[in-house]
């Protein structure tokens, strides 16, 4: 049942999970024990331990928990539409003829500098407030007191701490300027009609009938998941409170922290970031002891004791990664962004072959267990007693009666 919505799941679920964390901030080593080399390679070594030596097991099996079914109204329906609708709104065009200052104009214009071209001085239909400052020097003046049709030559000055192109500063430059129409005053919000529908589309949808038809779908698709998503939830978090971690085995959080600190130097580098920079946007860490400890309080207080309740179910159950598990969830994984075959994601993605792929999301054994995890939660759902309430009735009532 939740293999659709699990296969959406990182592979690298630890590396999407500590991003998530932010600037968390614990007790553990900033010694930097935790860290990979200069390439971004693993230096730790994975300990051997057996984790029934580290859980002591409850009911994980056989229970009932409450969960939320989402559905979809006519009203959540027309409100995707009105959300479109009201993005799309716009400025039309006025019958005023005169430009003043405060006008937004429509204009196309071309830049010359010594008589030529050049690079970034041409646009057309441009939509330009006329006082707002975004053109240089005294650009939108020279158009106050022309009129719709004005064909205007206007002569301004590069600043001389002009940033964009600083071979343009301090230069001298003619732009041709044709005003093509004023806009109103205030925007419009479109009317909702086949073509509208056709132009938002691209001619995909040509009737509102058949946009309205493909917004359902869309919604009911998103409250099938969101309900799925709350099952799952609801049966973890009940394993979770059954079972429990009495201890982390010696070097465990030094392992995945240096898992976590290899992934990081990649994605720095996929990025364009300097480690520094993206250690600070992506878990709000100030310096390198910061992150570090960011990465082990996640660890200790919450991955790993979880890790360690779900490898002992997998044993607990006999179960073990085989080649049927490992398809399904691969194919799972890359159905959920859009591709109906592994070889295609691979290839999309710069990939030159699975191998290379694991090691991107932290090793193969990192994708093995989260091909574990999902057979593992099917299995334990599949004898759960799970009850669905309305969505209204689950969050309570708005009028604050019982």
């Amino acid at each position: 049942m939740m293999k659709r919505f699990l296969g959406v799941l990182m592979a690298g679920a630890l590396c999407i999970g500590v991003a998530a964390c932010g600037g968390a901030t614990g007790s553990g080593d900033a010694s930097g024990n935790a860290s990979g080399d200069a390439s971004g390679d693993i230096t730790a070594v994975k300990p051997e331990y057996d984790p029934l030596d580290y859980v002591t097991l409850g009911q994980y099996t056989g229970f009932d928990v409450t969960a939320t079914e989402y559905t979809v109204s006519d009203e959540d329906v027309e409100e995707y539409i009105d959300n479109i609708l009201e993005s799309e709104k716009s400025k039309g065009k006025s019958d005023k003829q005169t430009v003043e200052d405060g006008d937004t104009v429509n204009i196309d214009f071309k830049g010359y500098m010594d008589g030529e071209l050049f690079d970034g001085g041409t646009g057309e239909d441009y939509e330009l407030e006329i006082g707002s400052g975004s053109f240089i020097d005294d650009f939108e003046d020279q158009l106050v007191g022309h009129d719709v049709g004005d064909e205007v030559e206007v002569n301004v000055t590069f600043p001389e701490d002009y940033s964009v192109n600083e071979d343009y500063a301090g230069l001298d430059a003619m732009f041709e300027v044709t005003i093509n129409y004023i806009y109103e005053d205030e925007e419009t919000v479109p009317e909702y009609t086949d073509d509208f529908v056709d132009e938002y589309t691209d001619g995909e949808y040509t009737t509102t009938k058949d946009y309205d038809k493909y917004v359902r779908e869309k919604l009911e698709k998103e409250a099938d998941s969101d309900t799925e998503a709350s099952a799952l939830q609801a049966v973890q978090d009940e394993v979770y409170d059954n079972c429990e971690c009495t201890g982390l085995p010696d070097g465990l959080v030094d392992y995945y922290c240096a898992v976590q600190r290899s992934y990081d130097e990649k994605a720095a580098k996929s990025y364009g970031y300097e480690f520094d920079d993206y250690i600070s946007q992506f878990y709000s860490a100030d310096d390198e002891d910061a992150y570090i400890e960011s990465m082990t309080s996640y660890f200790e207080d919450q991955y790993l004791p979880q890790t360690l309740i779900r490898e002992a179910i997998f044993k607990d159950m006999g179960l073990t990664i085989d080649d049927e598990i490992m398809d399904n969830y691969l194919k799972g994984y890359v159905e959920d962004f859009g591709y109906t075959d592994v070889d295609s994601f691979l290839s999309a993605y710069g990939f030159d072959s699975v191998d290379d792929f694991y090691e991107y999301v932290g090793g193969k054994e990192n994708m093995e267990d989260a091909a574990l995890s999902l057979e593992m939660w099917d299995r334990v759902m599949d004898t759960c007693n799970i009850t669905y309430e309305p969505e209204e009735t689950a969050s309570g009532d708005a009028s604050g009666e019982d």
